[in-house]
């Protein structure tokens, strides 16, 4: 057990340099997992579309294939692909792209946060993990409230779950953790 510990960061001040150590570790094996298949993303963000025929046709000045809003979440009422009778219809916005980008995002923060579980009294490492949190967190609940992609439940409440509990320790714990 003590040649672990030698590898493990201090804590001296508190189980925060545990929980990020940890949580790094727990990301990298999920930034691997997305380069090798889609099925956990896709269980992840379980979000359905649908074409958004309300855009209007390409201009010169508009192209709906460039439109962010070129698809909309599956709705009860939409058409026949929304109500479950026709899933070829529907399409499922975890490309192997997005899945790659969101394994690199990923392993940054990863990395981020394992550096600064060894030096949390430094604060622009502090602010730095710290943010990594924040934009988590940020992803999350814009996917979840705005985009409709990610669904409470399940496999998706773990990861809000460490981006919330991240995000308020650090807050509340900065003044604590960072030298004066």
């Amino acid at each position: 057990m003590d040649a672990i510990a030698a590898y493990l960061p201090a804590g001296d001040k508190g189980y925060l340099p545990y929980y990020m150590f940890t949580l790094s570790l727990i990301a990298v094996g999920n930034s691997l997992q997305n380069y090798m298949t889609l099925h956990f993303s896709r269980r992840f963000y379980n979000g359905r579309f649908v074409p958004n025929k309300a855009l209007p046709p390409k201009t010169t000045a508009f192209d709906p294939e460039d439109s962010t809003s070129k698809l909309i979440p599956v709705a009860a009422d939409y058409d026949a692909a929304a109500k479950g009778k026709d899933k070829t219809a529907s399409i499922n916005q975890v490309t192997p792209l997005a899945a790659r980008l969101f394994g690199t995002y990923t392993l940054i923060s990863a990395i981020v946060r394992l550096y600064a579980s060894y030096h949390l009294n430094l604060e622009p490492v502090y602010m730095m993990a710290m943010s990594t949190y924040v934009v988590a967190l940020g992803h999350f609940l814009t996917e979840y409230v705005f985009y409709k992609t990610y669904y409470m439940g399940g496999p998706q409440l773990m990861p809000f779950f460490f981006a919330t509990t991240g995000t308020v320790w650090m807050v509340m714990q900065k003044s604590y953790y960072i030298d004066a």
